[in-house]
């Protein structure tokens, strides 16, 4: 079962925080329905919890940025992956959007701001890169991080869902979680949620963008979500073997969030000493975008892991 094992692997441990919620998310994709059809078994579940960290491997330099997503892409090279952040490059744009853009929160495009971001990512010698979905229909890209995006801002300032928000967001952030911080952003998201339609307007268009812009980075994904577990990595170099993960575990699958790619992609588009603040509010930005995401995908019975330095 074990495959890979990685200079730092004996000073990494992963932390079983329990499932993401004791209350019903918005989304579909279910850890407990599958148990409940037989498809995956509490035993089968454990046992990929135990194992995760064997399959955590060297981020390699030019490699393309992957989506958070736990299906496979049958093209998957897997000695050369890229780190994992919700909605590859484009979601990154979001995140500068509500935590960073000093312009006119009632201006502006996600289109335009995402292309934006494809070249900052160009600029800093990262690997921009999303994904398809190998069905995706009326004229969806079948990214649920991109094509969900209304959805997923409308879930993150949702009444009844911003304390369960805010808990998740703290767990994970833990001592750099900054109240002030994560109402800032908050604010932001309720002023680009009112003009969702506008903001939105056109942004499957980015994958496209992102073909032209630099070809070969979005990948094709295939088959259904299985996802059991919430991976969120903060040892930086590193990111989850995803398909190799999926193929040894009967199919099971994992949403993986390398968090720590978001603090380094803050560290380079505000890399001033002054900018420290800035750097704060991008990182808090993409964090609570990626737990709203989750909220708007899954029905919160996943288990969630936080992979970190010992």
């Amino acid at each position: 079962m074990k495959i890979w094992k990685t200079p730092k692997e004996k000073t990494t441990r992963v932390i079983d925080c329990g499932t993401l919620t004791d209350i019903a998310w918005l989304g579909s994709v279910s850890a407990r329905k599958l148990i409940e059809s037989k498809d995956i078994t509490v035993a089968q579940l454990q046992e990929a919890i135990d194992e995760i960290n064997e399959y955590y491997v060297p981020v390699v330099a030019g490699a393309k940025t992957r989506c958070i997503d736990g299906r496979p892409d049958p093209k998957f090279d897997e000695s050369h992956l890229g780190a994992q952040v919700p909605g590859g490059a484009p979601g990154a744009a979001l995140a500068y959007r509500l935590g960073v853009d000093k312009d006119d929160l009632t201006r502006g495009t996600f289109l335009d701001d995402a292309e934006h971001m494809i070249g900052s990512f160009l600029r800093l010698g990262f690997a921009p890169g999303g994904h398809r979905d190998a069905e995706h229909a009326n004229g969806k890209v079948g990214c649920g991080a991109i094509d969900g995006m209304d959805a997923i801002l409308a879930a993150m300032t949702d009444p009844r869902l911003v304390d369960d928000h805010k808990r998740v967001v703290k767990q994970l952030l833990a001592g750099e979680f900054d109240r002030d911080t994560y109402l800032r952003v908050m604010g932001a998201a309720v002023v680009v949620n009112g003009r969702s339609s506008d903001y939105f307007r056109n942004r499957e268009a980015i994958i496209d963008e992102l073909e032209k812009r630099e070809p070969n980075s979005v990948a094709t994904l295939t088959g259904t979500h299985k996802e059991c577990i919430v991976s969120v990595n903060m040892v930086s170099g590193t990111t989850l073997a995803s398909k190799r993960f999926s193929e040894d575990f009967k199919g099971m699958q994992a949403f993986g969030y390398d968090l720590w790619r978001s603090k380094q992609m803050a560290a380079k588009l505000l890399p001033r000493p002054d900018q420290a603040v800035d750097r704060q509010r991008f990182v808090m930005a993409r964090v609570m975008y990626t737990v709203a995401t989750l909220m708007v995908l899954t029905d919160g019975t996943q288990r969630l892991l936080v992979r970190m330095p010992a």
